[in-house]
This record gives structure tokens, sequence and C-alpha cells, in this order.
């Protein structure tokens, strides 16, 4: 096996000395922003060139141990082949990046174990702090979390039992919006199509739907993993019914209710109307268009990340984050 390049090798090769090497090699500046040696053009450039010739590349591992920082950042969502999540995944590492941070994403697909597997990972990569989405069942994780003392925040959601970070969008308005849409356009036969698993902002979005329409109008609660097969059977009674409006509370269930009614004949925006939340390219196909509640999914990513490294510099300067737990509220639009 061929013997690894080390600076030691790259300052005998240049006749330099090793600190010489490492200060070139690390680009490195003072607090102050000016370098600590001075270094001719040509000394540099002499360094440099054997670098090239040995392809030696400076450890990232060994420079972040130095200075006792990774810069990087753990990001546990909940679908990653969601748009939803999509759009929020870029903007995060879009802010990340404006703060010289590398993100490590991971997709917990609702699922409570693998939450916990990407936190105990993330922690042992030494990541700087957490940007969560928490699912059902990850109470023991997010404390986990919590008695860490790495900077984290909750996003989309809140944890009902725990004081934490959090930024999300005002569900009981957003609902209120959908509602006041769908009867606008003539519906007065509503039902709702949510996800069984008992998320806050599914539960908030229902206790709203609630709140307006009685106890006695349906709601239609899929599975995340069996969200078509939960649509077929809700299709058949949702025409029984003679509904002639749903609020779909986010737009995977949307999608599977729209198939699968249309599998039965049913025109969608004519025999049913239908509000929806978050947006899916399908929407457009029909006319009218199907209207939908539109989360601020930049805003809200940037909220998120912001707060995050203002606790990551707060923990920098030796500050007690413990208190800072701010929930943040945005609101949503129709569309």
């Amino acid at each position: 096996m061929a013997k690894s390049i080390t600076i030691k090798d790259i300052a005998r090769e240049a006749g330099v000395s090793i600190a010489l090497v490492s200060f070139v090699m690390n680009n490195r500046v003072e607090a102050d922003g000016k370098q600590k040696y001075r270094v001719s053009e040509a000394t540099k450039e002499k360094i440099l060139e054997v670098a090239r010739k040995f392809n030696y590349q400076p450890s990232s591992a060994a420079r972040m141990l130095r200075q006792g920082r990774t810069h990087v950042i753990g990001v546990i969502l909940s679908d990653l082949g969601n748009i939803f999540y999509g759009i929020i995944a870029k903007e995060l590492e879009k802010k990340a990046h404006q703060h010289g941070y590398t993100v490590l994403f991971g997709s917990t697909e609702e699922d409570p174990e693998r939450f916990d597997r990407l936190v105990r990972s993330f922690m042992e990569k030494d990541v700087e702090g957490f940007i969560v989405v928490p699912c059902v069942g990850s109470d023991a994780a997010v404390e986990r979390l919590s008695k860490s003392g790495r900077p984290f925040v909750v996003m989309d959601r809140y944890h009902p039992d725990f004081d934490v970070p959090s930024v999300l969008v005002d569900n009981v308005e957003a609902m209120n919006l959908a509602l006041d849409a769908l009867q606008g356009q003539g519906a007065r036969n509503i039902a709702m199509v949510s996800y069984a698993m008992r998320i806050s902002s599914m539960t908030d979005r229902e206790k709203s739907f609630i709140a307006r329409l009685g106890d006695e109008a349906p709601i239609y609660r899929f599975a995340f993993d069996t969200v078509d097969q939960d649509a077929e059977k809700a299709a058949d009674d949702i025409i029984a019914r003679g509904i002639d409006g749903l609020i779909t509370a986010s737009n995977v269930p949307c999608v599977a209710i729209v198939k699968a009614l249309i599998r039965r004949g049913i025109h969608i925006q004519k025999d049913i109307r239908i509000v929806g939340f978050d947006y899916s390219n399908i929407y457009d196909v029909f006319n009218p268009p199907i209207t939908y509640v539109l989360q601020p999914l930049k805003e809200i990513s940037h909220e998120a990340a912001e707060y995050l490294f203002r606790l990551i510099d707060m923990q920098e300067k030796g500050e007690d984050i413990r208190p800072v737990k701010d929930k943040i509220i945005l609101k949503a639009t129709l569309q």
C-alpha cells in the first residue's frame, strides 16, 4: 500500500518548516483578519507546487479537531420525497451555506426508531446543532437532544410534552382559510382527509375543522404507509355520503383521494370541490384548479436556520441557551 503523504513530507520536499506548510495549506488568518506569517508569493507557490506534485489534500478532520468545530448541522425531516420537504431542505442548505456550514440530511419516513438512529448518528459525527421534524413516538430522542446541550430547533410541528424552540404556521387560522374558500365555492356537505398519525399539524387542523363543522363532519384518516389503500376505502364512503366538498390536510393524501375518486367517475371540482394543504403539481390539471393553503416554506426554513445559528453563536460565546425556547408562528396564505 502506498504511503500517505503528510504535511511533513511536503515541508521536507519544499525545504520549509511544517508550521509554514500548515499555514499555507489551511490559508490561516488571525482573529483580526491578518496573516500570522509573512509568506512570499514564491515560497507559497513552491509549497503549493509540491502539494500538487504529491496530490496532497489537507485533512479537514484534523483541522476541525484543532478548531474544536465541525461547522456541520444535522437536519432530520419527515419525507424528502415530498416536494414540501424538498423545498425546506433546499432553503435550509442555502442558509447553512451562507453561514459557512455543511448540512447532513436524514429522512425518518415517520419512523421513530429511524429518527432515534439519525439523532445518534449525527451526534457521533459531532454536528454543532439540529433542525428536526419530530415524528410520533420520538419523545425519547427529543428528550435526549434536549439534555445533550446541543442547540436544536423543531420545525413544522411542535412537541406538546417538551418546551423547545419551534417554528411553525398557525394551523387553526389556516384551516379556517381553507373552509372559507371551500364554502365560498358552494360546498355544503364537507368532509376532511387527514393523516392517522397524531402529529401537531394534523391534530390542530382537525380541531379547527371540528370547531367549525361539528363532531358529525366526517374525517378520513390515512396511515402514512398505506395512503393509497386507505384512499380507495374512503372514496366509496365519500360517494355514498354525497360529500360535495373535501378539505385535505396534506398534499400526499390529497393526491391519493383525487386518484381514487377519478377512478370512480367523479369529476373533481365539479362533483366534488377540494381545497388542500401544500402544493402538488396535479392541482393545476383541473378546471378550476384546486385551491390550496400555502405554508411559507422559505420563511419557515430561514427562521429555523437563523434561530439555530443564533443558538450556536450564543453557546460558542459561553452563554446559556437553555432558557431560549421561543415558538415562532407564521401565517399561511390561500393560493
